[in-house]
């Protein structure tokens, strides 16, 4: 009991902590939602700026593939308090943008928000630049090449050989990316052409957008090229973020203290240690099943990662449970229930909120808009597959190994050609999300909780982050 109310005081002082992070990062910023045409945009000043005096310059930051307005607004709490208006839009078929992803909606779209911001009585016209990672580096690269009167361009991780390749590219173009990032994404961002490149050390593909070292030069590039005198030399690349993992930890802890705290009078369940070759075979044959069954359904859903990651799963899980059928040793006796719906529900509920809401307001939308939430619900029902099944052929804890070791094979596949090549880049957050969950069964096995009362957590936790950022394709 000690334990379980340390975790859930320190739990507290964390989210505590998030909450004030998250209250006082905005401070002396003025943050307004509008559209530009049919595109949600958030337009990010200084305190003060619209009321009157000189116009200021703009610029339109624009997020990737399974990104958001929301993911780049570490660029908005930077660039405004050095004295710009920014906007930032939720692009086609991302944040709360419905409208179903092809390239001429995404340039449309960027535009539209360009003719907007032009327009706007605080907003020298002649002094408009555009930022841009991943998908968003490719548009704002397109973007800049065909309207030479846009002053100055930053490209952030470019991925798209053909958009590289245009001549002439933009004006006053300035190329960054990770090092830690696929090799092709250095390669195409190099060739893009840039008046300079940089290569940003010890970050990825996603930690390049919260480095102080990409926001400092993009700041430098858009004083320099937009004739701009800092009102601050201020760099704020990580408060979000920061004040998102403490309440995430937080909420984590306080989950994990609760769990200590429900102590059931059943001693956990040891292994399944039956026919234990078999089991483990079982475990190495089943990512077979999910490959098939992810190569089909990538071709047949709406979104082709979201489609591999819903066959995957259900192949492997189906695969699992098939095995767990066949070779399983006679049943354990029936232990009293402790309100096992109830509790499954509400540890699915509390789990949900320990994760989405600390990402959702620190790092992402992952508010689900538009018709196509049944995604999520598919997502989730193959996810909860394949935690059944690994569970059910080894139990706990050899079942949480079971789940990384079928999850392994997924960016490989992505990396040979096998699966949708955006796979390698968020395989890192779905191993997050299933390790985070993991974590959580352990809590509850100590606890004596049996498994099957976590799988539908598991299953929500995992699935929503995941399913709810990637676009439908049109």
């Amino acid at each position: 009991m000690l334990r379980a109310r340390l975790a859930v005081t320190v739990g507290l002082l964390l989210v505590a902590a998030g909450v004030a992070g998250f209250a006082t990062v905005g401070r002396g910023l003025h943050t307004t939602s509008v559209h530009a045409g049919a595109v949600p945009v958030e337009l990010v000043r200084p305190d003060g700026a619209a009321a009157g005096g000189a116009a200021r310059p703009v610029v339109v930051v624009v997020h990737g593939y399974a990104g958001s307005g929301r993911l780049m607004r570490p660029f908005a709490d930077t660039l405004a308090r050095r004295g710009y208006v920014v906007a930032l839009p939720d692009l086609a078929g991302h944040g709360a943008d419905p409208e179903r992803l092809t390239e001429a909606a995404l340039d449309r779209d960027l535009a539209d928000v360009v003719r907007y911001v032009r327009g706007l009585p605080d907003v020298d016209p002649a002094r408009v630049a555009l930022v841009g990672h991943s998908m968003g580096a490719a548009a704002v690269v397109r973007a800049g090449a065909a309207d030479q009167t846009i002053r100055a361009t930053v490209a952030i991780s470019v991925g798209d050989d053909a958009t590289a390749a245009i001549r002439p590219g933009p004006r006053h173009l300035l190329a960054l990316y990770g090092a830690f990032e696929p090799s092709g994404i250095g390669a195409t961002t190099r060739a893009t052409g840039a008046e300079r490149v940089v290569r940003v050390r010890l970050v990825e593909h996603i930690g390049v957008l919260f480095a102080d070292r990409t926001h400092h030069e993009t700041a430098r590039w858009l004083d320099q090229t937009l004739d701009h005198r800092p009102d601050r030399p201020v760099i704020a690349a990580k408060g979000r973020l920061i004040a998102g993992a403490l309440g995430l930890a937080g909420g984590l802890l306080i989950l994990t203290g609760g769990l200590l705290a429900w102590r059931t009078r059943d001693p956990a369940p040891p292994p399944e240690r039956g026919r234990l070759g078999l089991r483990i075979a079982a475990v190495l044959v089943a990512p077979v099943p999910g490959e098939v069954a992810g190569v089909v359904l990538y071709r047949v859903l709406p979104n082709p990662v979201t489609g591999y990651l819903v066959g995957y799963f259900a192949g492997c899980g189906a695969a699992l449970l098939l095995a767990a059928l066949l070779i399983r040793g006679p049943a354990r006796p029936a232990r009293p229930p402790l309100a096992p719906l109830a509790f499954a529900a509400g540890f699915a509920v509390a789990a949900l909120a320990a994760v989405a809401l600390p990402v959702h307001f620190g790092l992402t939308d992952i508010a689900p808009h538009g018709p196509d939430w049944w995604l999520v619900a598919l997502l989730a029902g193959a996810t909860a597959a394949l935690l059944a099944g690994a569970h059910a052929v080894l139990g706990p804890p050899w079942s949480y190994a079971a789940v990384l070791a079928v999850c392994l094979p997924m960016p490989v596949a992505s990396a040979v050609g096998a699966a949708p090549g955006f796979l390698a880049l968020i395989s890192p957050l779905v191993m997050a999300l299933v390790a985070l969950h993991l974590g959580l069964c352990a809590a509850a096995r100590a606890s004596g909780i049996p498994w099957g009362r976590t799988v539908v957590a598991g299953a929500l936790t995992i699935a929503w982050p995941v399913a709810v950022v990637l676009p439908v394709i049109g």
